[in-house]
């Protein structure tokens, strides 16, 4: 799965435009609308979109992990000690 060059997102490889330069790289893109974005010059990180969808990745990973509830430490018991008669 290629991860777009753009919005940093993961897409099925059908989908989607790659672009290779004359040096040898290769530039993903999972849609038309990133690669506006990149030939605009725009910085992704100042781009709503892509922070809304990190933001939203980031808020279903929360509420994956439940937190463990631990069970109660019972104190070890000491056997008593027995006594030894001389």
């Amino acid at each position: 799965m290629p991860l777009c060059s753009f919005c940093k997102k993961n897409y099925k490889d059908p989908r989607g435009l790659t672009i290779f330069t004359f040096d040898g790289k290769s530039i993903h893109f999972c849609s038309s609308k990133c690669k506006r974005n990149m030939d605009l010059k725009r910085d992704p990180k100042k781009t709503n979109w892509v922070k809304r969808e990190k933001k939203l990745k980031v808020e279903k990973k929360e509420e994956q992990k439940i937190p463990e509830e631990k069970p109660e430490e019972k104190p070890e018991e000491k056997p008593e000690e027995k006594k030894k008669v001389k």
